[in-house]
Protein backbone atom coordinates (compact mmCIF):
# COMPACT_ATOMS: atom_id res chain seq x y z
CA UNK A 1 0.00 0.00 0.00
CA UNK A 2 1.36 3.22 -0.87
CA UNK A 3 1.93 5.69 2.13
CA UNK A 4 0.11 9.06 1.87
CA UNK A 5 2.36 12.43 1.15
CA UNK A 6 2.38 14.55 4.26
CA UNK A 7 0.97 17.36 2.20
CA UNK A 8 -1.60 15.21 1.48
CA UNK A 9 -2.07 14.24 5.32
CA UNK A 10 -2.22 18.23 6.01
CA UNK A 11 -4.72 18.29 3.24
CA UNK A 12 -6.86 16.19 4.66
CA UNK A 13 -7.02 17.22 7.90
CA UNK A 14 -7.49 21.02 6.88
CA UNK A 15 -10.68 19.48 4.96
CA UNK A 16 -12.19 18.14 8.04
CA UNK A 17 -11.16 20.80 10.20
CA UNK A 18 -12.29 23.78 8.70
CA UNK A 19 -16.11 22.85 8.14
CA UNK A 20 -16.34 21.84 11.80
CA UNK A 21 -15.08 25.09 12.79
CA UNK A 22 -17.41 26.73 10.31
CA UNK A 23 -20.44 23.88 11.58
CA UNK A 24 -20.26 24.88 15.45
CA UNK A 25 -19.53 28.71 14.95
CA UNK A 26 -22.58 29.12 12.25
CA UNK A 27 -24.68 25.92 12.48
CA UNK A 28 -27.96 27.70 10.95
CA UNK A 29 -25.81 29.02 7.73
CA UNK A 30 -25.68 25.62 6.49
CA UNK A 31 -29.64 25.83 5.28
CA UNK A 32 -28.22 28.38 2.67
CA UNK A 33 -24.94 26.72 2.20
CA UNK A 34 -25.61 23.22 1.10
CA UNK A 35 -28.08 24.72 -1.49
CA UNK A 36 -26.34 27.04 -2.81
CA UNK A 37 -23.40 24.48 -3.42
CA UNK A 38 -25.41 21.44 -4.52
CA UNK A 39 -27.88 22.44 -7.43
CA UNK A 40 -29.08 18.52 -6.82
CA UNK A 41 -29.84 19.47 -3.11
CA UNK A 42 -31.11 22.94 -4.31
CA UNK A 43 -33.33 22.49 -6.99
CA UNK A 44 -35.07 18.78 -5.50
CA UNK A 45 -36.13 20.92 -2.29
CA UNK A 46 -37.55 23.51 -4.52
CA UNK A 47 -39.62 20.74 -6.28
CA UNK A 48 -40.20 19.21 -3.30
CA UNK A 49 -41.35 22.17 -1.06
CA UNK A 50 -43.38 23.85 -3.90
CA UNK A 51 -41.51 27.57 -2.61
CA UNK A 52 -39.34 29.76 -4.70
CA UNK A 53 -37.40 32.02 -2.59
CA UNK A 54 -33.80 32.53 -1.48
CA UNK A 55 -33.06 28.36 -1.75
CA UNK A 56 -33.58 29.06 -5.82
CA UNK A 57 -31.30 32.50 -5.87
CA UNK A 58 -28.24 30.78 -3.99
CA UNK A 59 -28.40 27.76 -6.68
CA UNK A 60 -28.22 30.03 -9.18
CA UNK A 61 -24.56 30.88 -9.02
CA UNK A 62 -23.21 27.23 -9.00
CA UNK A 63 -25.51 26.50 -11.37
CA UNK A 64 -23.44 28.97 -13.82
CA UNK A 65 -20.59 28.11 -13.01
CA UNK A 66 -21.07 24.23 -13.67
CA UNK A 67 -23.06 25.01 -16.96
CA UNK A 68 -19.48 27.15 -18.16
CA UNK A 69 -17.29 24.22 -16.77
CA UNK A 70 -18.21 20.64 -16.67
CA UNK A 71 -17.81 19.33 -13.29
CA UNK A 72 -16.45 22.93 -11.92
CA UNK A 73 -17.77 21.89 -8.45
CA UNK A 74 -15.98 18.19 -8.21
CA UNK A 75 -12.89 19.94 -9.44
CA UNK A 76 -12.54 22.63 -7.41
CA UNK A 77 -14.93 22.10 -4.13
CA UNK A 78 -16.59 18.81 -3.37
CA UNK A 79 -14.65 17.88 -0.16
CA UNK A 80 -16.04 14.37 -1.06
CA UNK A 81 -13.99 14.12 -4.35
CA UNK A 82 -11.20 15.07 -2.36
CA UNK A 83 -11.36 12.42 -0.30
CA UNK A 84 -12.42 10.04 -3.01
CA UNK A 85 -9.46 10.73 -5.10
CA UNK A 86 -7.06 10.70 -1.96
CA UNK A 87 -8.31 7.30 -1.27
CA UNK A 88 -8.24 6.13 -5.05
CA UNK A 89 -4.55 7.20 -4.65
CA UNK A 90 -3.48 4.87 -2.15
CA UNK A 91 -5.54 2.00 -2.90
CA UNK A 92 -3.24 -1.09 -3.38
CA UNK A 93 -4.76 -2.89 -6.01
CA UNK A 94 -6.37 -0.06 -8.05
CA UNK A 95 -9.79 -1.62 -10.64
CA UNK A 96 -10.53 0.30 -13.61
CA UNK A 97 -13.44 -2.03 -14.29
CA UNK A 98 -15.59 1.00 -13.49
CA UNK A 99 -15.08 2.90 -16.61
CA UNK A 100 -17.74 0.03 -19.09
CA UNK A 101 -20.15 0.87 -15.89
CA UNK A 102 -23.40 2.55 -16.97
CA UNK A 103 -23.42 6.45 -15.47
CA UNK A 104 -25.84 5.33 -12.46
CA UNK A 105 -25.38 8.19 -11.27
CA UNK A 106 -27.56 9.89 -13.39
CA UNK A 107 -30.02 7.28 -13.27
CA UNK A 108 -30.32 8.03 -9.40
CA UNK A 109 -29.91 11.93 -9.79
CA UNK A 110 -32.99 11.68 -12.76
CA UNK A 111 -35.18 9.60 -11.08
CA UNK A 112 -35.26 12.01 -7.56
CA UNK A 113 -35.73 14.82 -9.46
CA UNK A 114 -38.93 13.13 -10.66
CA UNK A 115 -39.71 11.52 -7.56
CA UNK A 116 -39.41 15.28 -6.16
CA UNK A 117 -42.81 16.18 -8.28
CA UNK A 118 -44.78 14.51 -6.40
CA UNK A 119 -42.77 15.00 -2.86
CA UNK A 120 -40.73 11.93 -2.53
CA UNK A 121 -36.81 12.74 -3.79
CA UNK A 122 -36.37 9.26 -3.02
CA UNK A 123 -32.17 9.50 -2.77
CA UNK A 124 -31.25 12.59 -2.12
CA UNK A 125 -29.59 11.83 1.10
CA UNK A 126 -26.80 10.72 -2.03
CA UNK A 127 -25.97 14.14 -1.94
CA UNK A 128 -22.56 14.15 -1.67
CA UNK A 129 -22.16 17.53 0.60
CA UNK A 130 -25.28 16.11 3.05
CA UNK A 131 -22.98 12.90 3.31
CA UNK A 132 -19.79 15.15 4.10
CA UNK A 133 -21.44 17.45 6.67
CA UNK A 134 -23.38 14.70 8.23
CA UNK A 135 -19.82 12.56 8.81
CA UNK A 136 -17.46 15.59 10.16
CA UNK A 137 -20.34 17.45 11.72
CA UNK A 138 -21.96 15.04 14.93
CA UNK A 139 -19.23 12.87 16.85
CA UNK A 140 -21.72 12.36 19.10
CA UNK A 141 -24.10 10.12 16.56
CA UNK A 142 -21.52 8.04 14.67
CA UNK A 143 -24.56 6.72 12.47
CA UNK A 144 -24.51 9.52 10.43
CA UNK A 145 -21.34 8.64 9.07
CA UNK A 146 -21.95 5.34 7.86
CA UNK A 147 -22.92 6.67 3.98
CA UNK A 148 -19.58 8.33 4.16
CA UNK A 149 -17.90 5.81 5.24
CA UNK A 150 -19.25 3.78 2.58
CA UNK A 151 -18.13 6.30 0.19
CA UNK A 152 -14.39 6.23 1.42
CA UNK A 153 -14.70 2.01 1.10
CA UNK A 154 -15.95 2.31 -2.48
CA UNK A 155 -13.39 4.57 -3.24
CA UNK A 156 -10.55 2.37 -1.32
CA UNK A 157 -12.07 -0.54 -3.33
CA UNK A 158 -12.68 0.70 -6.55
CA UNK A 159 -10.81 3.96 -7.46
CA UNK A 160 -12.62 6.87 -9.56
CA UNK A 161 -15.89 4.81 -9.26
CA UNK A 162 -17.78 6.94 -6.90
CA UNK A 163 -17.11 10.34 -9.16
CA UNK A 164 -17.47 9.01 -12.38
CA UNK A 165 -20.25 6.50 -12.12
CA UNK A 166 -22.28 6.84 -9.24
CA UNK A 167 -22.31 10.84 -7.30
CA UNK A 168 -25.88 12.57 -8.20
CA UNK A 169 -24.30 15.62 -8.01
CA UNK A 170 -21.47 14.60 -10.35
CA UNK A 171 -24.35 13.54 -12.87
CA UNK A 172 -26.41 16.45 -12.35
CA UNK A 173 -23.29 19.08 -13.25
CA UNK A 174 -22.23 16.31 -16.51
CA UNK A 175 -26.36 16.59 -17.36
CA UNK A 176 -26.23 20.35 -17.41
CA UNK A 177 -23.45 20.57 -19.54
CA UNK A 178 -24.85 18.46 -21.87
CA UNK A 179 -28.32 20.25 -21.97
CA UNK A 180 -26.15 23.45 -22.75
CA UNK A 181 -24.21 21.93 -25.84
CA UNK A 182 -27.65 20.83 -27.04
CA UNK A 183 -28.92 23.99 -26.80
CA UNK A 184 -25.91 25.87 -28.32
CA UNK A 185 -25.48 23.81 -30.98
CA UNK A 186 -29.12 24.14 -32.22
CA UNK A 187 -29.11 28.04 -31.62
CA UNK A 188 -25.59 28.50 -33.45
CA UNK A 189 -26.21 25.48 -36.07
CA UNK A 190 -23.22 23.56 -35.13
CA UNK A 191 -22.94 19.99 -35.39
CA UNK A 192 -24.04 18.08 -31.97
CA UNK A 193 -22.42 14.70 -31.09
CA UNK A 194 -24.58 12.06 -32.52
CA UNK A 195 -24.98 9.90 -29.19
CA UNK A 196 -25.70 13.15 -27.03
CA UNK A 197 -28.24 14.84 -30.01
CA UNK A 198 -30.89 11.91 -28.75
CA UNK A 199 -29.65 10.38 -25.91
CA UNK A 200 -29.85 13.17 -23.37
CA UNK A 201 -33.28 14.05 -23.80
CA UNK A 202 -34.11 10.45 -23.69
CA UNK A 203 -32.51 9.52 -20.37
CA UNK A 204 -33.93 12.55 -18.67
CA UNK A 205 -37.60 12.23 -20.72
CA UNK A 206 -37.61 8.29 -18.70
CA UNK A 207 -35.62 9.47 -15.57
CA UNK A 208 -37.84 11.89 -14.66
CA UNK A 209 -40.76 10.36 -15.39
CA UNK A 210 -39.60 7.10 -14.08
CA UNK A 211 -39.25 8.86 -10.42
CA UNK A 212 -42.50 11.09 -10.80
CA UNK A 213 -44.71 7.95 -11.62
CA UNK A 214 -43.16 5.85 -8.38
CA UNK A 215 -43.25 8.46 -5.99
CA UNK A 216 -46.84 8.66 -7.38
CA UNK A 217 -47.68 5.57 -6.75
CA UNK A 218 -45.77 5.27 -3.40
CA UNK A 219 -47.97 8.17 -2.33
CA UNK A 220 -50.99 7.08 -3.51
CA UNK A 221 -50.46 3.13 -1.59
CA UNK A 222 -48.83 4.82 1.68
CA UNK A 223 -46.22 2.33 1.58
CA UNK A 224 -44.20 4.60 4.73
CA UNK A 225 -46.98 5.10 6.59
CA UNK A 226 -47.45 7.92 9.76
CA UNK A 227 -45.41 7.20 12.93
CA UNK A 228 -48.11 8.87 15.35
CA UNK A 229 -45.58 7.88 18.03
CA UNK A 230 -42.76 9.45 17.23
CA UNK A 231 -42.21 13.42 17.87
CA UNK A 232 -41.12 15.76 14.79
CA UNK A 233 -39.60 18.85 15.04
CA UNK A 234 -42.20 21.97 14.63
CA UNK A 235 -42.54 22.23 11.06
CA UNK A 236 -41.50 19.02 9.99
CA UNK A 237 -43.18 17.83 6.74
CA UNK A 238 -45.68 15.25 6.48
CA UNK A 239 -44.36 11.72 7.75
CA UNK A 240 -43.72 10.39 4.33
CA UNK A 241 -42.56 13.50 2.66
CA UNK A 242 -40.31 14.32 5.90
CA UNK A 243 -38.84 10.53 5.17
CA UNK A 244 -37.72 11.34 1.73
CA UNK A 245 -36.43 14.98 2.04
CA UNK A 246 -34.32 14.81 4.95
CA UNK A 247 -31.00 14.12 4.10
CA UNK A 248 -29.75 13.17 7.25
CA UNK A 249 -27.00 15.71 7.80
CA UNK A 250 -27.22 16.30 11.61
CA UNK A 251 -28.03 20.15 10.75
CA UNK A 252 -31.22 20.69 12.81
CA UNK A 253 -29.68 18.08 15.73
CA UNK A 254 -26.59 20.46 16.46
CA UNK A 255 -28.53 23.58 15.93
CA UNK A 256 -31.24 23.20 18.62
CA UNK A 257 -29.82 24.82 21.71
CA UNK A 258 -31.96 22.57 24.23
CA UNK A 259 -30.38 19.06 22.87
CA UNK A 260 -34.17 17.73 22.86
CA UNK A 261 -33.36 17.02 19.04
CA UNK A 262 -31.79 13.03 18.16
CA UNK A 263 -31.48 11.17 15.11
CA UNK A 264 -33.88 8.00 15.12
CA UNK A 265 -31.96 4.94 15.74
CA UNK A 266 -34.55 2.07 16.35
CA UNK A 267 -37.28 3.43 13.67
CA UNK A 268 -40.21 1.49 13.54
CA UNK A 269 -38.83 0.97 9.46
CA UNK A 270 -35.27 1.31 7.87
CA UNK A 271 -37.10 4.38 5.76
CA UNK A 272 -36.78 6.43 9.03
CA UNK A 273 -33.77 5.86 10.30
CA UNK A 274 -30.78 9.42 11.52
CA UNK A 275 -35.05 11.02 11.28
CA UNK A 276 -34.84 14.01 13.91
CA UNK A 277 -37.20 13.01 16.73
CA UNK A 278 -38.28 14.80 19.61
CA UNK A 279 -36.68 13.76 22.99
CA UNK A 280 -37.63 16.03 26.37
CA UNK A 281 -34.53 14.65 28.61
CA UNK A 282 -32.68 17.51 28.99
CA UNK A 283 -35.14 20.99 27.92
CA UNK A 284 -38.07 21.54 25.93
CA UNK A 285 -38.68 23.74 22.44
CA UNK A 286 -37.99 27.49 23.43
CA UNK A 287 -40.68 30.00 22.39
CA UNK A 288 -37.67 32.10 21.18
CA UNK A 289 -36.27 29.51 18.95
CA UNK A 290 -36.94 28.36 15.17
CA UNK A 291 -33.12 27.24 14.76
CA UNK A 292 -34.13 23.99 13.58
CA UNK A 293 -35.94 25.28 10.46
CA UNK A 294 -33.23 27.70 9.44
CA UNK A 295 -30.68 24.92 9.57
CA UNK A 296 -32.34 22.63 7.44
CA UNK A 297 -31.02 22.85 3.92
CA UNK A 298 -33.72 21.10 2.35
CA UNK A 299 -37.33 22.12 3.78
CA UNK A 300 -37.94 18.50 5.42
CA UNK A 301 -37.97 21.32 8.53
CA UNK A 302 -39.58 24.48 7.26
CA UNK A 303 -37.94 27.65 7.74
CA UNK A 304 -40.64 29.62 9.88
CA UNK A 305 -40.57 32.69 11.88
CA UNK A 306 -40.62 32.00 15.67
CA UNK A 307 -44.74 33.04 16.13
CA UNK A 308 -45.35 30.78 13.03
CA UNK A 309 -43.03 27.96 14.57
CA UNK A 310 -44.86 28.19 17.76
CA UNK A 311 -48.11 27.81 16.19
CA UNK A 312 -46.53 24.33 14.92
CA UNK A 313 -47.74 21.48 17.25
CA UNK A 314 -44.70 19.06 17.95
CA UNK A 315 -47.52 16.71 20.42
CA UNK A 316 -50.15 17.39 22.97
CA UNK A 317 -49.62 17.26 26.62
CA UNK A 318 -51.14 14.15 28.48
CA UNK A 319 -51.05 14.19 32.49
CA UNK A 320 -51.22 10.80 34.35
CA UNK A 321 -53.31 11.52 36.77
CA UNK A 322 -52.72 8.91 39.45
CA UNK A 323 -49.35 9.82 39.44
CA UNK A 324 -49.83 13.82 39.92
CA UNK A 325 -48.77 15.29 42.99
CA UNK A 326 -52.48 16.89 43.38
CA UNK A 327 -54.17 13.50 43.32
CA UNK A 328 -52.14 12.62 46.59
CA UNK A 329 -53.44 16.37 47.82
CA UNK A 330 -49.76 17.42 47.85
CA UNK A 331 -49.28 21.28 46.84
CA UNK A 332 -47.75 21.85 43.18
CA UNK A 333 -49.49 23.11 40.47
CA UNK A 334 -45.84 24.30 38.72
CA UNK A 335 -46.40 22.84 35.78
CA UNK A 336 -49.13 25.67 35.19
CA UNK A 337 -46.78 27.76 36.15
CA UNK A 338 -44.25 27.75 33.70
CA UNK A 339 -46.46 26.92 30.47
CA UNK A 340 -46.56 30.47 29.00
CA UNK A 341 -48.86 29.44 26.26
CA UNK A 342 -51.73 29.11 29.81
CA UNK A 343 -52.73 25.48 28.04
CA UNK A 344 -52.12 23.52 31.10
CA UNK A 345 -54.69 24.68 33.71
CA UNK A 346 -55.12 23.88 37.31
CA UNK A 347 -58.67 23.00 37.92
CA UNK A 348 -60.40 22.57 41.02
CA UNK A 349 -63.39 20.55 41.86
CA UNK A 350 -66.65 21.81 44.02
CA UNK A 351 -67.63 17.95 43.98
CA UNK A 352 -64.18 16.00 44.87
CA UNK A 353 -63.07 19.48 46.63
CA UNK A 354 -60.10 18.29 44.81
CA UNK A 355 -57.76 19.85 42.28
CA UNK A 356 -56.22 17.96 39.05
CA UNK A 357 -54.28 19.17 36.27
CA UNK A 358 -56.08 20.16 32.71
CA UNK A 359 -54.66 20.50 29.10
CA UNK A 360 -55.96 22.88 26.65
CA UNK A 361 -55.50 20.73 23.82
CA UNK A 362 -56.22 24.58 21.84
CA UNK A 363 -52.95 26.41 23.30
CA UNK A 364 -50.79 23.28 23.43
CA UNK A 365 -48.47 22.98 20.88
CA UNK A 366 -46.63 20.00 22.85
CA UNK A 367 -42.97 22.32 23.74
CA UNK A 368 -42.44 20.52 26.54
CA UNK A 369 -41.91 22.97 29.22
CA UNK A 370 -44.09 21.32 31.69
CA UNK A 371 -42.54 17.56 31.46
CA UNK A 372 -39.12 18.21 33.24
CA UNK A 373 -40.41 21.16 35.14
CA UNK A 374 -43.25 17.76 36.64
CA UNK A 375 -41.38 16.27 40.04
CA UNK A 376 -42.88 12.65 39.78
CA UNK A 377 -42.72 12.98 35.59
CA UNK A 378 -46.44 13.02 35.56
CA UNK A 379 -46.49 14.51 31.92
CA UNK A 380 -45.64 13.00 28.60
CA UNK A 381 -46.12 14.67 25.54
CA UNK A 382 -47.81 12.25 23.20
CA UNK A 383 -48.10 12.95 18.86
CA UNK A 384 -51.24 14.81 18.11
CA UNK A 385 -53.03 12.62 15.53
CA UNK A 386 -56.05 15.11 15.09
CA UNK A 387 -53.75 17.96 14.08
Amino acid sequence: MKRPKKSTVIKIALLVALPLIALWSFPRALGILLPALSPFLGLTSVLTTRTVGITLLAVLPMTALIVWMRRFFCRFLCPVGYVSETCGKISPQPWRGYLRLPRLGQGVALFTLGGAFSAVPFFLFLDPLALFIGAVGTATYWAYGLCFAGVVLISLLFPGLWCARLCPLGACQDLAVDLKDLAVGKWSGKPVPAGNAGQVPRRIFLGVCGGAATATLVNHLQVTGESPSLLRPPGAADELTMRALCVRCGSCVRACPETILHPDLTPPDLTGLLLPVVRFKTGHCLDDCARCGEACPTGAIACLPVAEKNERKIGLARVDQEACLLSREIECGICAAVCKRGAVVEAFSKDSYTASIRIDTDRCNGCGACVNICPPRAITIMADTHD
